[in-house]
């Protein structure tokens, strides 16, 4: 199916076709329709699916351009992102003349983002602090005719606590279009969204974690050191275009210092960079200086990197989900990836979580240098949840609740246990998500307070 056969503009059919779209993937199917309408969207993807196209189709094309007025903000939470949702949104000017796009980011002069809002743009995208810092000196006068919003990567929006920056000036909107976008939407988020879209907003869901172009391989390194496992994995792999992710930017700078030292053109992106250093990454790998990319998490979430063949996880996060995200880095818009995992016999609970969670995987070692076929991973005793004390004794209360409450067997009453004992993990998660977001909220309160002093 074309995007004609979308209820799009001649001059959006256009913009696309210039631009090289002409079948819009599964997601955007299901969703320009009804962000068309004016609906309020939560939508759940898989990375590289499109779903950037998915809200700056319908916001552009319904924009009125015959007002010079501010009509949708995009959220992204870092600077990186909201760069890369600009770089899509600018070639759309092309075809619509008058369009006004302004970008609004962190690391960059507050009086520098002021330049230029005496004329309202019609799109703001922007990072949620600097939204928020200029927003205030305007006395909100951008927000009076906004309709649309959009939160992207929404799940990253929460776990940084970032919605009291967007709360300043998201709740003086009256009504707006929510658009929601994440790759994972798990019952806790959408908990928290409630307030901007309310309680019944659907969920519009790819249901697919990872490409299925993406190959998954654990690679056992047995017990080589991770720089010299990496250095042996380069060689033979040869890759293309490799992105290195580390849980923790010590290692990665570790491992990006010993490429650098044997000679492999390699760069790094953390959260310690400026933003200059960053740009700079960025603008060697679009000039093919680099072909290896170390990464943390944070810095690398979400950012469209093209032809990217080969990613390689020197360990997993300690929150799974990232596993799907940095596996989506390859394997976009129809072309072939391979991700690679490094494990050993003293590493092995968290892949049989991947495995038992559904993801396949082939199975390889490195010995002397290369890469050869390998076993699967064995599980050498049952695997055992550590479960916090007071949500144990919550579960045994409600279990005893419905079992000693009535000697006569209630119809449906392991259902209803069920779900009340699903329910007080859940609140159990929320609370635990909530003291994570005060510390890290803490954390950067007193960075800030470094800094400024």
């Amino acid at each position: 199916m074309s995007f004609k056969a979308i209820n799009l503009s001649e001059s959006m059919i256009k913009s696309l076709n210039r631009q090289k779209y002409f079948e819009p993937s599964q997601i955007q199917l299901r969703t320009i329709p009804k962000a068309l309408r004016g609906e309020t969207l939560m939508v759940q993807s898989s990375t590289g699916s499109g779903k950037t196209l998915c809200f700056l189709i319908p916001i552009i094309d319904s924009i009125n351009l015959s007002k010079q007025e501010t009509q949708a903000i995009i959220i992204a939470p870092t600077r990186e992102l909201a760069q890369q949702i600009y770089n899509f949104a600018i070639p759309f000017a092309d075809e619509f003349r008058r369009l006004k796009i302004r970008l609004l980011k962190s690391g960059e002069e507050i009086e520098n983002s002021m330049k230029g809002l005496s004329i309202s743009p019609h799109i703001l995208i922007g990072t949620p602090g600097r939204l928020s810092e200029v927003l205030a000196q305007k006395h909100s006068t951008l927000l009076n005719n906004v309709k649309t919003i959009v939160f992207d990567e929404a799940d990253m929006l929460l776990s940084e606590g970032y919605f009291e920056e967007i709360d300043k000036f998201v709740l003086q909107i009256k009504n707006p279009q929510f658009l929601v976008f994440s790759a994972t939407l798990e019952a806790n988020l959408a908990h928290q969204l409630e307030k901007y879209v309310g309680p019944n907003t659907p969920i519009v869901n790819e249901e697919v974690m990872t490409s299925s172009n993406v190959t998954h391989y654990m690679v056992d390194i047995k017990h080589i050191d991770i720089n010299n496992a990496t250095k042996q994995f380069i060689d033979a792999v040869n890759p293309y275009l490799l992105l290195i992710f580390a849980s923790k930017k010590e290692t990665a700078n570790s491992v990006y210092k010993f490429l650098k030292l044997n000679g492999y053109k390699a760069g790094l992106l953390t959260g310690d960079l400026s933003s200059r250093e960053r740009k700079n990454v960025m603008k060697q790998l679009q000039n093919d200086k680099i072909f290896i990319l170390v990464c943390s998490d944070m810095a690398a979430r979400g950012l469209d990197i093209p032809n990217v063949t080969e990613v390689l996880n020197i360990d997993l996060p300690n929150n799974l989900e990232f596993y799907y995200h940095r596996a989506g880095r390859t394997g976009r818009f129809d072309k072939k990836g391979k991700c690679f995992t490094f494990y050993n016999n003293d590493s092995t609970r968290k892949p049989l979580a991947l495995i038992s969670n559904g993801l396949s995987f082939e199975y390889l070692a490195l010995k002397e240098g290369e890469l050869v076929s390998g076993k699967p991973i064995e599980r050498t005793h049952p695997s055992k949840k550590h479960i916090d004390p007071e949500l144990a004794k919550e579960i045994k209360r409600i279990s005893n609740q419905s079992s000693t409450k009535n000697k006569k067997v209630k119809p449906g009453y392991k259902k209803k246990q069920k779900q009340a004992i699903e329910k007080a993990k859940q609140k159990h998660r929320r609370e635990i998500i909530k003291k994570d977001i005060r510390r890290q909220r803490v954390e950067r309160y007193k960075k800030e307070g470094r800094n400024n002093g």
